[in-house]
């Protein structure tokens, strides 16, 4: 089931990428006729606009393979090429506009937060570069849009899930600002008056508008759109954690309290909680189809939508063939594991006095040698961190009998 999800994916993928292509060049083509009929002129710029495509979708699939997106992108292609399309479409019709009034801020991050930095930039040029041959093939246009465009990109580019756009706004706006003055007003033959001043403070109205209503759009449809799907799965009531209690109570509790673990220390190491909660409740619900196999707990991901990451670190955690890479799929391997071994040891003796320390102290012992947490993302400090907060847990351990 996998490689044909895999396949399926693929053919997508190639036949998105192939649309998004020509219709680059259709663009590209009746932008040509509207402002340079001429045959070289059109071959030209249809040309190079199809090279500068074939950059930009390069760079996407570059960053899909090294894991560069930002803002949980990965396998959006549809919308990728939609905003590029859009963009590219606009680029032919702001030369109609005087240079100073172009939204080329807007097109720079929309291109930026829909994929990384790189591949923002190689799109946003590639829209640019039209625009400004097509008004006359004026560089100080290009360059000032161009370092405002790569401005915007990079303040946007490092935002954390609070998705906190103030900052970012007014410095890209203030950038803007500078360029717009620097290239065009204080080259103008005219004496300063207050008009000049009119088209570019407009511009930057109308980014700063749109800018805004775009990325409360982005953050609602991207950012912030696994919160509910979170707080639905995270919820001990919710019916998939029901049918695992009805399944069977020891696995229910095991969940319960692996969750309750990974949630404490992914908060306090300051990494994504909510999916260590999620994992820590659903790292075997693949017994409610039989044996807790990747094959398993994949379709119930798929059936009840589980955000992207919970379902890579499940893939991690249950999939044999999968290395454990990512700092909250070793959250979750620990919690697992001391739940599993106080669990086993009150089993056998319900009122034995553990050793909460020294067990933690064996358990850690054990993992580190073995090659199960090489080449991975945590780092020592926060493997002794995550035993720290284990061994302070020791209280809770006694609701484990």
């Amino acid at each position: 089931m996998t490689v044909e999800k895999n396949r399926t994916s693929r053919v997508k993928r190639i036949l998105i990428f192939s649309m998004m292509f020509l219709l680059s060049g259709g663009i590209a083509f009746g932008g040509s006729i509207l402002y340079q009929p001429g045959a070289e002129t059109v071959m030209r710029n249809t040309i190079m606009v199809l090279a500068g495509t074939g950059i930009v979708i390069y760079a996407y699939l570059l960053s899909e393979a090294m894991g560069l997106f930002l803002y949980r992108n990965e396998g959006k292609y549809g919308k990728f090429s939609f905003v590029y399309l859009v963009s590219l479409a606009a680029a032919v019709f702001f030369p109609v506009l005087p240079a100073t009034g172009w939204p080329f801020l807007v097109l720079f991050v929309l291109l930026g937060v829909f994929s990384n930095s790189v591949t923002g930039v190689a799109a946003g040029s590639v829209c640019l570069l039209l625009a400004v041959n097509f008004s006359g093939g004026d560089m100080t246009v290009f360059w000032l849009y161009f370092i405002s465009g790569l401005t915007g990109i990079l303040v946007f580019s490092n935002l954390n899930d609070d998705f906190l756009v103030g900052m970012p706004v007014v410095i890209s706006l203030l950038v803007l600002l500078l360029c717009l003055t620097a290239n065009r007003i204080l080259f103008s033959r005219e004496p300063l008056k207050a008009e000049q001043f009119t088209i570019p403070l407009l511009n930057l109205l109308v980014c700063c508008v749109l800018l805004l209503i775009i990325l409360k759009a982005f953050s609602s449809s991207v950012i912030h759109k696994d919160q509910e799907k979170y707080m639905e799965i995270n919820d001990p009531e919710c019916p998939l954690l029901v049918q695992l209690k009805n399944l069977s109570k020891e696995e229910y509790y095991h969940a319960i309290h692996t969750a309750y673990l990974g949630d404490r220390i992914a908060k306090r190491l300051q990494l994504d909680d909510a999916a260590v909660k999620a994992c820590g409740y659903y790292h075997r619900i693949g017994k409610l189809k039989g044996e807790n196999t990747w094959e398993n707990v994949s379709a119930i991901c798929e059936e009840y939508h589980f955000p992207a990451k919970t379902k890579k670190i499940l893939k991690e955690y249950v999939d044999g063939t999968e290395k454990v890479v990512s700092r909250e799929t070793i959250i979750v391997l620990f919690a697992d594991c001391i739940v599993s071994s106080i669990l086993y040891l009150f089993e056998k003796d319900p009122m034995a006095q553990l050793d909460y320390r020294q067990l933690i102290d064996t358990v850690f012992k054990k993992k580190l040698e073995t090659d199960e947490l090489w080449g991975n993302e945590i780092s020592l400090a926060q493997l002794w961190e995550m035993k720290k907060i284990f061994v302070e847990e020791k209280l809770y351990y006694d609701f484990l009998r």
